[in-house]
């Protein structure tokens, strides 16, 4: 288990997988968090949740330091863990917590910690390009948008692009000494 000021991340558990169901059932969430169409999940699909929360890297459960509460997830996959040292970055939460600081909170502490306790050398994660304000805060962290597929997921009747984001490991460290 780790703290930030205001979080804890902690590994998941079983009793997490209510919550991570009511996640991708709040089409809110599925929209900004992948390509999947956007349906209701039905319980069964906790069987997928948590064998991708176990297939994590490192994954956390993020919740309220004060309260306990759960908010979200966040993990690391390492897609290249031995030659090339990469990963691929992803966070989902709670549309009641979206605004407050808590995504940048918990993202900074997963990204450097893939840094400096895996020995990662870059870290990689996929956007849509009309969520301008999670786009704005991985620049803000030292995201560079890397490439974009366009035309990649319907959304609400429409078409959207999906930006492929990175960040070095140099480059991370120059901003977050």
């Amino acid at each position: 288990m780790f703290t930030t000021d205001r979080l804890v991340l902690r590994a998941f558990r079983d009793d997490d997988l209510d919550h991570l169901l009511a996640l991708r059932n709040d089409p809110r969430v599925v929209t900004s968090l992948s390509a999947e169409p956007v349906v209701p999940r039905p319980p069964n699909y906790k069987i997928f949740l948590k064998e991708l929360a176990e297939n994590s890297t490192i994954g956390f459960t993020i919740t309220i330091k004060e309260t306990g509460q759960f908010m979200g997830q966040c993990s690391i996959k390492a897609t290249e863990p031995q030659k090339n040292r990469d990963a691929l970055f992803g966070i989902s939460m709670y549309p009641d917590f979206w605004g407050k600081g808590y995504g940048r909170e918990a993202t900074k502490f997963t990204i450097d910690y893939a840094f400096k306790a895996l020995g990662l050398q870059r870290v990689s994660l996929m956007v849509s390009a009309e969520n301008t304000r999670a786009i704005s805060l991985y620049e803000k962290l030292g995201f560079s948008v890397e490439g974009r597929k366009r035309r990649a997921n319907w959304v609400n009747g429409h078409w959207e692009d999906t930006l492929s984001m990175g960040v070095l490991q140099e480059e991370w460290a120059a901003l977050h000494a």
